[in-house]
C-alpha cells in the first residue's frame, strides 16, 4: 500500500521542480512542468499524450489519461474500460515550495484471453480518494503527504475448461497514509516517518459456486521511519541514469561518474525501522477455521555503519485452529501467545562500501566472485552470529522463554556453537498434560519422556521457574547446567 503510494508521488514530483522557479502561473511554466514529468520517459510513451498539463486558475492541472498508454500499447489480446483521466494540481509557492493535491475515483475493468490458456477478467475500483502535500524541489521530493481512499475493492477471474471458474475477491473499507520529513541536520538529507493503515479487508477465494477460503483482517497498521536519507544524492543518480538513458555504453569518464554518484549516496540510510501490525485475523477453509486477535512484526537496522544492528521481531496472540487443522489432542496446545525476537549484531556496511568502491565498472566480475568479495568484508573471520533476545510461547498448559546466542562458520553448518537459557514455568502441570494425551496420541510418548530427563537436569530460579543453561561446542559437545551430555 505505501509503496504505491510513495511511487506515485515520486512520478508525480519528479516533474515539478523545473517548473518551480517563481509562482506565477504561465503557458511556459506548463510547458516545462510537461517536459519534466515526461524527462524519464520513452520517448514514444510521452508521444501518446498521456500526460497533459495546463494552467488553470493559479494551479497548474496535470491529467494523466491512461486509455491513451494503454491505446498505444496496441495489446489485441486484452481490452480494458473504464479509466477515466486522474488529474492533480500543482500550485508553486513564493517559498518554493509546492502544493500538491488530487481526489479521484477509479472502476476499471479489463479481459484478455491467452492462447491455449484460460480467460481472464479483473476490476479494481476505489469509490474516493484524496491527496494532499509538499513538495520540495530543491530534493525532488515530497516533505509531506496525506493520502486517504475508501471503497476500495478488487476482483479476478479466469475460466478455463478443465478448472471451470476460479473467482478472488477482496474488498477494503478504507486506507490512508501520511508521510512527514524534517531535515537530518546533514545538507541533502532527511528524516522521514510514514504512516499507513488499511481497514475491514476481507479477501474470498472460491471455484465456480464453491467457496474455498475466506481470510478477514480487521485493520493492518503500518509504521516506517529513516533517517539520514540521501535524497538529493539519489536525485543526482536518477537525473544521472535519465540524461543517459538512450546511451548503450558507458565511457571511462562515465562509469566514473556514475561511480562517484553512487558512492556519495551511500550509506542509504542511518537507520530504518518498519512495525506492521494485523488485528482480528480470521480464516476460513475447507477444512476448519483460525484465527488470530493480532499479529506484529518488526525490523530495525541501526547503528554505526561498521557495526550496524539489524533486529527483526514476530509476536501473536490469541492464536485458534479448529480441530480440522489440527487434531483434537493438539488443539490445548496451541499457545496463546507466542514472540521471537531475532538479532544480526555488528554488521560492517563500511567495508561493503570500500568493496564497491574497489571494483572497476568496467570489467565487471561474476556474480559469484562478487558475492564472495562482500562476504568476505562483511564476515572477514568468515563466522556469522545470531542472537535470540527472547523466544517465548505461553498456553493453558506451559510457559517457556528461551534466549541465547549462537555462532556459526559460513558454509559449514555442521560447526555450531551456541549458548541458551531456557526457562519454564509449572513443568510439572506441562508434564502431566502431555502424559495425559500421550494415553491417546502415541507419538507424544517420546514427548512425555524428553520432558522427564529435562526435569532431572534443570534448576530452579527464585522466581520459581525451572532453568536449562544450554551450551554446544563446536566439537558437538552438550553441556547443560554444567553437565555433559554424551
Amino acid at each position: 500500500m505505501r509503496f504505491k503510494a510513495v511511487a506515485a508521488a515520486a512520478v508525480f514530483a519528479a516533474g515539478l521542480a523545473g517548473a518551480s522557479q517563481a509562482a506565477e502561473i504561465s503557458e511556459q511554466g506548463a510547458r516545462d512542468l510537461l517536459g519534466n514529468l515526461t524527462f524519464f520517459l520513452p520517448d514514444d510513451m510521452v508521444k501518446s499524450g498521456f500526460i497533459a498539463v495546463k494552467p488553470a486558475s493559479g494551479h497548474y492541472e496535470v491529467t494523466y489519461d491512461l486509455q491513451k498508454l494503454f491505446d498505444k500499447l496496441n495489446v489485441s489480446d486484452f481490452s480494458i474500460s473504464g479509466l477515466k483521466p486522474l488529474t492533480a494540481l500543482a500550485t508553486p509557492q513564493d517559498s518554493g515550495l509546492w502544493n500538491i493535491e488530487g481526489s479521484n475515483a477509479i472502476d476499471v475493468t479489463g479481459r484478455g484471453k491467452t492462447a491455449g490458456g484460460p480467460d481472464v477478467e479483473f476490476r479494481y475500483a476505489l469509490a474516493s480518494s484524496s491527496m494532499k502535500g509538499v513538495f520540495d524541489p530543491a530534493l525532488h521530493y515530497v516533505r509531506s503527504m496525506d493520502l486517504k481512499g475508501s471503497g476500495i475493492s478488487f476482483t479476478t477471474k479466469t475460466t478455463d475448461k478443465d478448472n471451470g471458474v476460479q473467482t478472488n475477491d477482496a474488498t477494503a473499507d478504507s486506507l490512508s497514509y501520511t508521510l512527514s520529513s524534517a531535515d537530518s541536520g546533514e545538507p541533502g538529507k532527511l528524516d522521514l516517518k510514514l504512516e499507513g493503515s488499511l481497514q475491514a479487508l476481507n479477501n474470498k477465494i472460491s471455484s465456480d459456486d464453491m467457496t474455498l477460503g475466506e481470510v478477514k483482517i480487521g485493520a493492518i497498521d503500518v509504521n516506517a521511519s529513516a533517517t539520514k536519507l540521501p535524497l538529493k544524492a539519489l536525485n543526482e543518480i536518477l537525473s544521472f541514469v535519465s540524461a543517459h538513458k538512450e546511451t548503450k555504453t558507458l565511457s571511462d569518464s562515465e562509469r566514473a561518474e556514475i561511480k562517484a554518484l553512487l558512492l556519495k549516496a551511500m550509506p542509504i540510510a542511518g537507520s530504518f525501522e518498519e512495525a506492521v501490525s494485523l488485528k482480528d485475523l480470521s480464516i476460513s477453509t475447507l477444512f476448519g477455521d483460525g484465527g488470530l486477535q493480532k499479529m506484529d512484526y518488526s525490523f530495525k537496522v541501526a547503528g554505526p555503519t561498521d557495526a550496524m544492528n539489524a533486529d527483526f521481531g514476530l509476536s501473536a496472540e490469541k492464536l485458534t485452529l479448529a480441530s480440522g487443522l489440527v487434531p483434537a489432542d493438539y488443539v490445548a496446545f496451541i499457545p496463546d501467545s507466542a514472540e521471537m525476537k531475532v538479532q544480526l549484531p555488528g554488521l560492517n556496511f563500511s567495508a561493503l562500501m570500500d568493496v564497491f568502491q574497489q571494483t572497476d565498472l568496467g570489467n565487471p566480475v561474476s556474480e559469484q566472485a562478487m558475492g564472495d568479495k562482500l562476504q568476505q568484508a562483511m564476515f572477514p573471520d568468515g563466522m556469522i552470529t545470531i542472537n535470540f533476545p527472547k523466544i517465548s510461547a505461553v498456553s493453558g498448559l506451559y510457559d517457556v522463554e528461551a534466549s541465547g546466542s549462537m555462532r556459526g562458520e559460513l558454509g559449514e553448518s555442521d560447526r555450531v556453537e551456541m549458548n541458551m537459557t531456557v526457562l519454564a514455568r509449572d513443568l510439572d502441570k506441562t508434564i502431566a498434560a502431555v502424559q495425559e494425551a500421550a494415553k491417546t496420541k502415541e507419538d507424544l510418548g517420546q514427548l512425555s519422556l524428553g520432558l522427564l530427563m529435562a526435569k532431572g537436569f534443570a534448576k530452579t530460579d527464585t522466581d520459581g521457574r525451572s532453568r536449562w543453561d544450554v551450551s554446544i561446542a563446536d566439537d558437538k559437545t552438550v553441556t547443560v547446567n554444567g553437565q555433559v551430555i554424551k
